[in-house]
């Protein structure tokens, strides 16, 4: 089995300019990805920016947060291509991990507004972790940051924080660290030493 350690970001409507839908209150716009074969070892990674289809215009907190703009977007693919194009690359199987559950939930309602959401086999398991990391390394379950936790773990910072990739390579670099036989009981000793 292979761990795909996800990230995406997102934008929304602009409260002036766009009205947000109820039914996809969140556009994804650029997904990463790294994959982790069953020792724990990253062995691929997947990146790419997404075309906007539904908000044309970038919310000034998404902008400022991934200094990403619509300009940079436009060179993207549109959703239904990079969707396809990403669960062909995950595989047959594998488990999703994520820093905390919204982007599993942001995935499944882009793909369910595009009438894509049986292209991923449900229920959806996934590692959560955020809640791992708290539960093995904070004393009141704690959730933090993905830099601090980055910090906490001694990971070498390579990449920017906020951008899809990087986020999803930080998280996987957490979850290579993370030595409790209770999270990952049918794993061989060996990959911990």
């Amino acid at each position: 089995m292979n761990y795909i350690i996800l990230d995406l970001e997102w934008n929304q409507g602009n409260e002036q300019k766009e009205k947000q839908l109820k039914e996809l209150p969140f556009e994804i716009i650029e997904i990463g990805a790294v994959k982790l074969n069953s020792r724990m070892e990253i062995c691929d990674s997947f990146h790419e920016l997404i075309r906007p289809q539904v908000y044309k215009e970038m919310h000034y907190m998404t902008k400022k947060l991934l200094h990403l703009d619509m300009e940079e977007l436009q060179s993207g693919r549109g959703f239904l291509q990079v969707i396809k194009s990403f669960l062909a690359w995950c595989g047959e199987d594998y488990m999703f991990g994520t820093w905390g559950p919204q982007d599993l939930t942001e995935l499944q309602r882009n793909m369910k507004y595009y009438g894509r959401l049986s292209r991923i086999k449900g229920p959806v398991t996934y590692y959560d972790v955020q809640k791992l990391f708290a539960i093995r390394y904070e004393e009141n379950d704690e959730r933090r940051a993905l830099e601090f936790a980055t910090d906490k773990m001694g990971v070498e910072k390579k990449m920017d924080f906020h951008r899809a990739l990087g986020d999803a390579y930080y998280t996987a670099c957490i979850l290579q660290k993370i030595e409790d036989e209770y999270i990952f009981p049918n794993s061989s000793l060996d990959v911990y030493q």
